[in-house]
């Protein structure tokens, strides 16, 4: 593993990720369905726990206190944080991304796609992705110019799916539920399906999503409406160390760029991301900071 000027950071991420994964774990007992998490309503069906406002702040103490001068951007606790509007550009300075609960629903149904994701920005690039499922045990980790790793073992996107018919493609939907939305990404499903694609997955966490590309364990990620920056911060680093490409879904092999609000992504490998867009189509639902 090649040393990165990050590895400060990077440490850091892995341990507040390996300290945030035992307070999940607390809160569960699999085997049993659902179970009380305090859980809060956001909007719709997006949730949140008192497990997330927990795990936020434990990782936000551990960062201002190893790095008091860097800007924390957190999926909670927004009171505390820098914000913006749909579309806006992320701060320039040294800024942590953290999701502490990317899943939640998931988390609350015990279902084990969930994920805890820490990012780090510099000059508006993400440089240090981690991301931790306390439930697998599987530490993603990545930094800049170092390659991207899964407990400890280097890993790389899977290079040869070239086309959605040899493509195992996991798509979230994600929490908004207006009828021209669903109705558009129903469609873009049937489309995917009438081309042959081999796979079909959906797994509820934007972060795992970006992990499973960049172990190759599925060959792309598409999703129209992420739930914020914090989703994908972490797993951009981990895909690109592993060689792909993480592109905006609504342009043309276009780079994917960390804004606030929601946002688009179709990560993979080069070839199978353009044929995947290609299929699907420009997306038309737009967001906004009503949506």
């Amino acid at each position: 593993m090649t040393t990165s000027p990050y590895q400060p950071q990077l440490e850091l991420a892995k341990d507040a990720a390996l300290k945030a994964g035992e307070i999940i774990r607390s809160y569960c007992s699999h085997g049993t369905g659902r179970s009380s998490k305090n859980v809060t309503v956001k909007s719709g069906v997006d949730l949140v726990t008192e497990a997330d406002t927990r795990v936020e702040k434990m990782i936000t103490g551990l960062i201002k206190d190893a790095f008091p001068n860097d800007l924390i951007i957190g999926e909670e606790d927004q009171a505390d944080s820098p914000n913006g509007g749909q579309g806006d550009p992320f701060p320039k300075e040294s800024c942590w991304c953290v999701d502490p609960i990317d899943g939640t629903t998931n988390f609350v149904h015990n279902y084990p796609f969930v994920a805890v994701s820490i990012g780090y920005m510099k000059d508006g690039i993400p440089r240090v992705g981690v991301v931790y499922n306390p439930f697998t045990d599987s530490m993603y980790e990545a930094a800049e110019g170092s390659g991207a790793f899964l407990n400890g073992k280097q890993i790389t996107i899977d290079s040869d799916a070239t086309s959605v018919k040899d493509c195992l493609l996991v798509n979230n939907i994600g929490h908004y539920r207006y009828d021209d939305f669903v109705e558009e990404s129903a469609e873009r499903v049937k489309k995917w399906l009438n081309a042959g694609l081999r796979g079909y997955r959906a797994s509820g966490s934007a972060a795992q999503n970006l992990c499973h590309v960049a172990s190759g364990q599925v060959s792309c990620y598409y999703e129209h409406g992420v739930g914020g920056p914090w989703d994908v911060c972490a797993g951009m680093v981990l895909v690109k160390e592993a060689g792909g490409v993480v592109w905006d879904a609504r342009g043309v092999e276009t780079d994917l760029e960390v804004k606030f609000g929601k946002g688009s992504v179709c990560a993979g490998g080069r070839a199978v991301v353009t044929d995947v867009l290609k299929v699907a189509g420009k997306p038309t639902f737009e967001f906004s900071d009503d949506k």
